[in-house]
């Protein structure tokens, strides 16, 4: 496989949504808990794209082994477009779920269990979501299962691996007993932090969801979108995106965000727009980046702003 192969193999195009978690992870547990490591952050940053990689590569393979046609093989998936052979994409996506876990590994040992059993959860999501006699995007749960752990999820892993003497949260053996201890603020902390990203990346599967729904139907695939219908979901796309403004006021009242994060509310002018394009049609090629800009200005702005503060932090 060639690296330009690879790099439309993966999908790099979208890696960049998928990295803003981590970098407002960081972010806060600098900001908030004051505490950043340099070599955990680094690690954990190419332990995350790696397992993303491969999650998109596992996405790749299951759709062309199970598309309904030939035809479909060839013209809408990389791996029959560019004929690149089925062992070598095995052997690739091992390859990348074999580094993500070793990475991950490393950060258990200089870190705590916790960060074992969190990183599980995550790695276990990632691989079964396309993967399995019944996959998680075959059924309507790839909204649910898929917002918390990249959103929640990769935000904590982040506070964890920069702040592991704050004992956020923590996991111990003493011969026959385990101690699972924790700061229940701070975990609130987080938690409020990232829920605006919980509903964003939700939106963008839900969006994905409904886009799909009559190829995904072809292909034997059950999402919350056939479920509950188009009307439905595109309310309930609706309000994920609003739902998110209304999440970020909680951490800036209680003062766990610095008030110029306000100023992330500026872009509710060009969010509006796309909720709009997308309420008026849902077709993959046009309007389905709606949801992933939605995200991004979003959490780019707030990632920024915060980045800002740090340095206001540290210079004034």
């Amino acid at each position: 496989m060639s690296p330009s192969q690879f790099l439309r193999f993966v999908d790099i195009r979208t890696k960049f949504t998928s990295m803003l978690p981590v970098c407002l992870g960081v972010a806060l547990s600098i900001y908030y808990f004051e505490a950043f490591n340099f070599l955990n952050t680094l690690v954990f940053f190419i332990a995350a794209a790696f397992l993303d990689f491969s999650t998109t590569a596992i996405n790749v393979l299951i759709d062309y082994r199970t598309a309904a046609t030939d035809a479909f093989r060839k013209e809408h998936n990389i791996i029959g477009i560019e004929n690149i052979p089925e062992s070598i994409v095995v052997k690739y996506i091992y390859g990348m779920l074999t580094f993500s876990f070793l990475l991950g590994m490393f950060l258990v040992f200089r870190t705590n269990l916790i960060l074992l059993l969190i990183g599980l959860v995550c790695f276990m999501i990632g691989i079964f979501y396309t993967y399995g006699p019944i996959p998680i995007s075959r059924m309507p749960l790839g909204e649910l299962l898929s917002g918390p752990p990249l959103g929640f999820g990769i935000i904590l892993i982040a506070v964890l691996i920069n702040a592991p003497d704050q004992l956020v949260l923590d996991l111990s053996f003493n011969q026959t007993n385990f101690i699972l201890q924790g700061d229940w603020y701070a975990l609130l902390v987080v938690f409020f932090v990232s829920l605006p990203q919980v509903l964003l990346i939700s939106n963008i599967v839900l969006a994905n969801n409904i886009c799909d729904l009559e190829q995904d139907l072809e292909n034997k695939r059950y999402t919350l979108a056939h479920h509950i219908g188009v009307e439905k979901s595109i309310r309930l796309y609706n309000g994920l995106t609003y739902g998110a403004y209304a999440a970020l006021a909680i951490p800036i009242v209680f003062g766990w965000l610095p008030p110029v994060m306000i100023a992330v509310y500026a872009t509710l002018i060009f969010v509006r727009r796309q909720v709009k394009l997308f309420n008026e049609k849902q077709i993959k090629a046009e309007t389905f980046v709606t949801s992933v800009k939605s995200f991004l200005v979003f959490t780019f702005s707030e990632l920024t702003l915060l980045i800002l503060a740090i340095i206001w932090n540290i210079f004034v």
